[in-house]
């Protein structure tokens, strides 16, 4: 049986309820890894498996080459969501107004989730 990314959603969105700021880092980090795996598994679906290079620019480049607006909004935005996670995983510096850079980033994932699976079939396209 395949793991569930929606569970990391869900880890995320309970890591974000904790007050130190580990918890808070690591909810951004869970939240984009639910968004992109579920884009990865329909890029690979739709467009054969990842050939060399980095999983995430390949996945997010699927959709931001793809000639449809909101497809490639969606790949614009995951990239951006990717953003918001290297800096929590990545910058040792602290992040002002953590809560609010954490309720985006849940927002976010949650919007790239919804738009996945409102998508149209063929998309991405290779």
């Amino acid at each position: 049986m395949a793991f569930d990314w929606d569970n990391y959603f869900a880890l995320a969105e309970e890591l974000a309820q904790r007050s130190d700021e580990a918890s808070k880092r690591t909810s951004i980090s869970r939240a984009y890894y639910s968004a992109f795996h579920d884009a990865m598994i329909r890029a690979e679906r739709n467009c054969g498996p990842k050939q060399g290079g980095n999983s995430h620019d390949w996945c997010w480049n699927r959709y931001i080459y793809t000639l449809d607006d909101s497809c490639n909004q969606l790949g614009i935005d995951g990239n951006r969501l990717k953003a918001q996670r290297v800096k929590a995983d990545y910058e040792a510096a602290t992040i002002p107004r953590l809560d609010d850079y954490v309720a985006r980033a849940l927002a976010d994932a949650r919007r790239l989730k919804e738009r996945i699976l409102t998508l149209k079939g063929e998309y991405p396209q290779p």
